[in-house]
């Protein structure tokens, strides 16, 4: 097909790149897409055995109302408040349906999420990046954007750094359109941005299921804000976004907080642990608040990821400015850490 017939905001566009997945059952140490250590919930798996039956030739809620109305009691919401997506990444991508058309300027601290970029190419709105000076320090610039629509992700992808809460809701309140702030991660923090959403009507949280409750390959997650904000980013969204099983997953995984704790609590203690062992093999952190470790290695990150995807062990590593030369480190198993520990003696 000739490329004349791309749109032309399309032309030279570089795609987001998500984490290598080799093949399942290879042995591959997979450290590289902040994936859990541990497995769901049992009751997730008896309630997903349950829901394949005849009824999956049947269309889901469209709203995933079952989901919905479970999250929404887990955080002592109206369900009205909660909006049920396929990933985290798809609520992001209704965000820029919602609220920002082609020209309009949509901004966010830099280094964050790569995802952010190619939704501005494809929606044809203008990025306006404000650099992060120090990882755990929120661009005090963002605020005062006048851009309408305003992404913060807390803790941030790919650092872990975890911003005050308190620059967070300074630059909400400074703003006069949208502020979606992405806690993807935030299980794994002291702290949540939660308590805004009481005092401001234009923030807009997301979650996932898919790191502190190890449901990535089922790819829920959700939005939570006033009402008027969750049905007007519900407009805009495709009519049957989750599906059966994805719908009892959520409900069993939310269900059930012992497990929950319990998987979040392996991730923390794991993460400190490894977090010393590669300061003393002379790797630079950045403090982590999230279930994954950013470290600059202190040989060239092209040589020490190369020598441990020889050793079929996967890690993640950034080739781009600011942050060339760091790469992230998925927290695992102590298993999985002591191999990574003794690869990385060998090839340093």
């Amino acid at each position: 097909m000739s490329k004349s017939v791309v749109r032309r905001a399309l032309q030279g566009f570089q795609a987001y790149t998500p984490g290598e997945q080799p093949p399942d059952g290879e042995g591959w140490v997979k450290l590289n897409t902040n994936e859990s250590p541990l497995p769901p919930s049992p009751r997730v798996l008896e309630a997903i055995k349950r829901a394949a039956d005849d009824s999956l030739r049947l269309y889901p809620s469209p709203t995933a109302q079952p989901a919905r109305e479970a999250i929404a009691r887990h955080f002592g919401m109206d369900p009205s408040c909660v909006l049920v997506g396929n990933g985290g990444d798809e609520l992001i991508e209704l965000c820029f349906r919602a609220f920002a058309g082609a020209g309009d300027e949509v901004a966010f601290p830099t280094p964050t999420y790569p995802l952010l970029e190619p939704l501005c190419r494809i929606h044809e709105a203008v990025a306006s990046r404000h650099p992060i000076e120090m990882p755990w320090e929120l661009p005090p610039s963002l605020g005062a954007d006048p851009a309408r629509l305003k992404f913060i992700v807390n803790p941030n992808s790919p650092t872990g750094a975890l911003f005050d809460r308190s620059l967070i809701e300074a630059a909400v309140v400074a703003s006069g359109g949208i502020v979606v702030i992405d806690e993807a991660y935030v299980d794994f923090a002291p702290q949540s941005c939660l308590p805004m959403l009481e005092r401001h009507e234009n923030v807009l949280l997301l979650r996932t299921f898919s790191k502190s409750y190890a449901l990535a390959g089922l790819r829920i997650g959700f939005a939570l804000g006033s009402r008027d904000l969750i049905e007007t980013i519900e407009s805009v969204k495709d009519s049957y976004n989750v599906d059966r099983l994805a719908i009892v997953a959520a409900v069993a995984a939310i269900e059930d907080e012992d497990h929950h704790r319990k998987l979040v609590d392996e991730v923390v203690t794991n993460r400190d642990a490894l977090a010393g062992e590669l300061a003393n093999l002379g790797f630079e952190l950045v403090p982590s608040s999230a279930n994954f470790i950013f470290a600059r290695p202190p040989r060239q990150a092209t040589e020490v990821v190369a020598g441990l995807r020889e050793r079929k062990i996967l890690v993640r590593h950034y080739d781009r400015e600011p942050i060339a030369g760091w790469i992230r480190i998925t927290i695992g198993t102590r298993a999985q850490h002591e191999m990574l520990i003794a690869a990385l003696k060998e090839i340093l």
